[in-house]
């Protein structure tokens, strides 16, 4: 069931509990630390919602380079994903946002790297007499 799953809505999900359940600033400053260097390291809640979402991002390309038969169904929902997400960018005005147009970004590269990695899949699992 989980492989059909599309993990990002897990990060559009946290943005939204982040911003609107919450209440938090995408630029307040979540930990921070001095650097051996002098410099001041600081983690803000934009950073973090995008390290999230990169890191989710991962296992969406990890999951659409499986060849199951159900990867079809995650790529129409991948496709839902960032239809949704681009509607909330233009129309709900706490994802108006550059933190959350990179996250719509991201849901974009998931669909369009899932249907590569689907038909570049297929197409090395077919041979036509040994023309390429």
């Amino acid at each position: 069931m989980l492989r059909f799953f599309p993990f990002m809505v897990l990060a559009i999900a946290a943005y939204a509990v982040a911003i609107s359940v919450m209440g938090l600033s995408l630029g307040a400053e979540l930990t921070g630390f001095a650097l051996p260097s002098g410099a001041r390291f600081s983690v803000t809640v934009s950073e973090l919602l995008l390290a999230l979402s990169t890191i989710v991002l991962f296992f969406e390309i990890m999951n659409a380079a499986s060849a199951k038969s159900n990867s079809i169904l995650n790529h129409g929902l991948s496709m839902l994903v960032f239809i949704g997400c681009f509607v909330g960018f233009l129309l709900v005005p706490a994802f108006g946002t550059g933190t959350f147009l990179i996250i719509t970004l991201m849901a974009l590269v998931d669909v369009v790297a899932g249907y590569s990695i689907s038909i570049l899949t297929a197409r090395r699992d077919m041979t036509f007499d040994r023309q390429e």
